[in-house]
């Protein structure tokens, strides 16, 4: 009779007894056809068989492995694409920010008198006025009568004054003309020095200063060299004078300005212009506003964003019994970017104008974490206060105080809201001590530096005056500085996509480690395998050999009890 509950099939089993069953059945088999091999008494195709038992071992690991190594690659792929993206937001961010295309820029009459271009962060949409260019600013150029080429100098000095100081240059004993132009270049007090050949063969000694009337010079020489001099006071001396020095000056709305050289950074705030030509006509001044750089950045960075922000989501999915999970699933850093992603949206990117978030100019956020750019509200925006709307893109940086700027360049400090306070002086006007949000300040002479160990680290204020006891400082960081600050910390050394990239490696690095030891270990399996079936077949060979021995034996006896 047989039992109805004889045989029970499960339903469900694991990979693990799957792969068990299919090595035991691969064993069982090969033993199976040794023992037929051995009973038949035939010899053993033992390369075949290795190969066989080998094989039943290593396959299910190796297949682990290859799952292992497939995964990982997975995440490393996955991880690079979310990096690529976030460099690709940054990196279009940053062109923009930087080559001041988003900015309102200011516009000239006519350049080729003169060119003015925005400092970043400045808001130039009321810059109107009248630049007339006087005169341009120049450098002296002072030369030698004219040498033979073979003229030598005894040994000497030189010595240059002007209204900064003095320098001296020494002369060796021997020198060319050319050797002196050396020696002065080489003091790098700023003079150039230039050897003019003339088309008879004879050589002039010209020398240049730096440009400004205070940069005028005297030249006077000894020992050697006396015989190259020249007073600038009293315009005398053997050196002849090709370009006197002067300022530069330039009436702005008919205020006559000087400055050393021909370039005004400091006239009109976040404007630096550049002298071209003298004019007896006055240039216009004036601002062209980038209103469709800024409504085309806003919608290329709602796009990168976008594209970002599906590329993590896809690679972080949870799975699920109708879909698989995303190699990036439980990826720390990367949960990490999509935070602070999502926190971005709504953060207070600027501290002035009549918007200070995404989301007042049109930018929302979508269930899915995507945004959704509104044209409409963005437009009426950019119509209302389109310096406000460039300030969410820009880095800028303000003060609440005309007497205080900031001079340090924008980028270098951590974006925030910083107070100046107790700023005091001695009987002479001298700054003497100031302090920032409470924490004391560096003092050198009308600057002020934050503390290196403060929030503020690399902040230099300039006071004007001596009226000013405290301020409002403001240090805006945009759109391009908070994703260029979230660049960073996600990619430094440091950095939460660093430290996913850096597991991953190590567990690409400890799979070939594995792959290797299996790859040994099986060697050496192997190895005992070949030497076990050698031994088995030299020991068969050895038993057939006495049976064949024994089968003659008993012949032959057979043999001879038959004829007997």
């Amino acid at each position: 009779m047989t039992s109805s509950t004889s045989g029970v099939t499960s339903t469900s089993s694991s990979t693990a007894a799957t792969t068990a069953a299919t090595t035991s059945s691969s064993s069982t088999s090969t033993l199976s056809s040794i023992l037929t091999t051995l009973g038949a008494g035939s010899g053993l195709d033992t390369t075949n068989l290795v190969n066989e038992l080998v094989a039943a071992s290593q396959d299910p690991i190796q297949q682990q492995l290859d799952t292992q190594s497939t995964t990982n690659s997975n995440r490393i792929s996955a991880l690079g694409t979310i990096t690529s993206d976030l460099s690709a937001l940054n990196t279009s961010l940053s062109s923009l920010v930087s080559g001041g295309s988003l900015l309102t820029q200011p516009s000239v009459s006519d350049t080729s008198v003169l060119t003015a271009t925005a400092e970043s962060g400045s808001r130039l949409s009321n810059l109107s006025g009248s630049i007339k260019v006087e005169q341009l600013a120049q450098a002296q150029s002072i030369s030698t009568t004219a040498y033979d080429s073979s003229k030598t100098f005894d040994a000497g000095t030189l010595t240059f004054t002007n209204s900064y100081g003095s320098a001296t240059v020494s002369i060796d004993a021997g020198s060319s003309l050319s050797d002196v132009a050396k020696a002065i270049n080489k003091k790098q007090a700023g003079f150039t020095a230039t050897v003019l050949t003339q088309s008879s063969g004879q050589q002039q000694l010209m020398i240049t200063g730096m440009t400004g009337d205070a940069y005028g010079f005297s030249v006077s020489g000894s020992g050697g060299a006396s015989d190259i001099n020249y007073d600038k006071s009293a315009n005398s001396g053997s050196m002849t004078v090709n370009v006197a020095a002067q300022d530069a000056k330039l009436s702005y709305n008919n205020v006559e300005v000087t400055r050393s050289s021909n370039t005004f950074d400091d006239l009109i705030s976040g404007v630096s212009i550049n002298l071209k030509s003298a004019s007896s006509q006055p240039v216009t001044l004036g601002s062209t506003r980038q209103t469709s750089n800024v409504r085309q950045a806003v919608l290329n960075f709602v796009d990168a964003y976008n594209e970002l922000y599906s590329d993590i989501s896809t690679n972080t999915a949870i799975g699920t019994s109708s879909s698989s999970a995303g190699a990036l699933a439980n990826d720390a850093g990367v949960r990490t970017l999509k935070s602070s992603l999502n926190s971005m949206i709504n953060q207070k990117l600027s501290s002035t104008g009549s918007y200070s978030t995404l989301g007042e100019i049109g930018v929302s956020i979508n269930r899915d974490g995507t945004l959704t750019a509104d044209t409409t509200q963005l437009d009426t925006a950019l119509a209302n206060d389109p310096d406000s709307v460039e300030a969410l893109f820009n880095p800028t940086q303000s003060t609440s105080n005309s007497a205080v700027s900031i001079t340090s360049s924008i980028g270098k400090v951590t974006p925030g809201t910083y107070k100046l306070s107790d700023v005091t002086y001695d009987e002479s006007g001298n700054i003497t001590g100031a302090k920032l949000n409470g924490k004391d300040m560096l003092v050198s002479g009308k600057s002020l530096i934050a503390s290196s160990d403060s929030t503020a680290a690399g902040l230099v204020l300039k006071i004007s005056g001596t009226s000013v006891t405290d301020s409002t400082i403001s240090i805006d960081a945009g759109v391009g500085g908070a994703v260029n600050q979230l660049y960073t910390q996600m990619t430094s050394s440091g950095g939460a996509l660093t430290a996913s990239k850096n597991t991953y490696t190590k567990v690409a690095s400890a799979i070939t480690q594995k792959e290797t030891d299996l790859t040994s270990k099986m060697s050496t399996y192997r190895t005992r395998l070949t030497t076990q079936f050698t031994a088995m077949n030299t020991a068969v060979s050895g038993y057939k050999s006495t049976l064949s021995f024994l089968k003659q034996q008993i012949s032959l006896w057979t043999k001879d009890s038959s004829s007997s």
